[in-house]
């Protein structure tokens, strides 16, 4: 075992992982009152939350990729190029953002 500075001898990762799945346990048995409780259920708003969650990784996609391309245009003096091509780059890592969203709310529910 490793020393800790004053809170003395640092326990195994094997002890850690099984206090926590005891934790776990102890939590999951004692929540008895229905699925709104649960941490996986969802709360009220969050369907809002996740709409701006989306549009805001959309939006984000786009403007760092058209930013991204307006600075290489100007640094490099190639028009309209980069911006054309980092904006669309921008828009398809906004897509892919947004369809990962969406595969994490599958699989919660």
């Amino acid at each position: 075992m490793r020393e800790a500075d004053d809170r003395g001898p640092i326990p195994p990762p094997e002890e850690f992982a099984n206090r926590l799945r005891d934790l776990r346990k102890q939590v999951d048995g004692n929540n008895d009152k229905g699925a709104a409780e649960k941490p996986g259920a969802a709360a009220p708003g969050s369907a809002m939350g996740l709409a701006f969650r989306v549009g805001i990784e959309l939006a984000t996609g786009l403007v760092v990729g058209g930013g991204l391309g307006w600075l290489l245009d100007r640094w490099w003096h190639t028009s309209p190029a980069m911006l054309i091509l980092f904006f669309f780059l921008g828009a398809a890592a906004g897509m892919v953002n947004v369809f990962r969203t969406a595969r994490e709310i599958n699989r919660r529910d």
